[in-house]
């Protein structure tokens, strides 16, 4: 588990328990590129350097500032940084509660699992997840963190919580979308492609997606590594432009149909599975008959070969009135064997 980001209380009106935050997202696994000198190959280092004078500035001699004129700064220690503390450095109050639909995606930013610290704080922390996940609700609160507050949204995941930092109404631009929204669309091009998203539907599985440039990007360095040259740029063709839009919808419908069966079970609908289970039933009506096994079958075979075929199945419950025909028919079989 990796380090925690954070550590305070999470409240509910006037109920507290004590939580920490870790990263729910990681970045370990990409592979990061240096500036080299291509000379030498030697690393390249920064050094922080007196932007009057050029002598470098050891770190123990930095501080803080804001500059509140052109070349003017007020200086901020590091002690003045930390005294300076509010709610939110160490609470996490949840004072309102909306709908998750409510909340637009735009304003969702870096993720946090939610943990309770120690065991007295386990109770507390379900029930207040238990709670959001019955009503349908999240929370919002604040949070201060990397020096800055920020707006958070809280909410049950699995057996615990997530927090999502939101962004502020001012980190957020407006859309500018083009368009006349009184223009009218033709519905039978919306039909198409709905008929097209339909065919392309199915469930959403995180491991299906990969980033295909940090593959090919480790591939190329492994490759350097190994002393093989390298691959052939690729270049990547345009899309035609769309000058039918009627003609693409149907042949992008056409071209969905034929690579339908080469998908695999994996995009085969749970409809299309249903369908095919009675059809199995109905293609094998006698395997839902009643069968008579064991051994005794085998003992009387003349006694099963002379039921007329015509004759009714033996009722369950009515086993003695279902043997006399068969008793009467066999009868005079067994009296010509002991003539004989």
């Amino acid at each position: 588990m990796p380090r925690a980001s954070w550590s305070g209380f999470l409240r509910l009106s006037l109920v507290t328990c004590p939580v920490y935050l870790t990263p729910a997202t990681t970045e370990t696994k990409r592979i990061r590129l240096n500036q080299l000198n291509a000379k030498t190959g030697n690393r390249l280092s920064q050094r922080l350097v007196d932007s009057k004078t050029g002598d470098e500035v050891g770190r123990d001699e930095i501080v803080k500032g804001y500059e509140y004129d052109r070349d003017r700064y007020v200086t901020l220690s590091d002690e003045e940084l930390k005294d300076l503390q509010v709610e939110s450095s160490k609470i996490i109050d949840l004072d309102r509660f909306v709908s998750r639909d409510e909340v637009d995606p735009l304003y969702l930013d870096t993720p946090y699992y939610v943990y309770p610290e120690g065991e007295l704080a386990a109770e507390t922390f379900r029930v207040i997840g238990e709670a959001m996940a019955h009503t349908g609700k999240v929370g919002l609160g604040r949070v201060t963190m990397s020096g800055r507050e920020r707006p958070v949204l809280v909410e049950p995941h699995g057996e615990g919580l997530v927090m999502s930092q939101l962004r502020s109404k001012d980190e957020v631009r407006p859309a500018e979308f083009a368009g006349k929204p009184e223009a009218q669309i033709d519905p039978d091009l919306v039909s198409l492609a709905e008929t097209i998203i339909e065919r392309k539907s199915g469930k959403f599985e995180p491991a299906a997606f990969h980033d295909r440039y940090q593959e090919a990007l480790r591939e190329l360095v492994e490759g350097k590594l190994k002393g093989e040259p390298a691959a052939a740029s690729r270049s990547i063709a345009e899309p035609p432009k769309v000058v039918n839009l009627m003609d693409a919808l149907k042949r992008s419908l056409a071209r969905e149909d034929a690579s339908a069966p080469s998908r695999g079970a994996a995009a085969a609908s749970a409809s299309s599975a249903k369908r095919q289970r009675p059809a199995a039933d109905r293609r094998q009506p006698p395997l839902l008959l009643p069968v008579t096994g064991g051994r005794g079958a085998k003992a009387e075979p003349d006694a099963e070969a002379t039921v007329p075929a015509a004759a009714p199945a033996p009722a369950k419950g009515r086993k003695t009135r279902a043997k006399a025909p068969a008793e009467s028919a066999t009868a005079p079989a067994a009296d010509r064997r002991r003539k004989a």
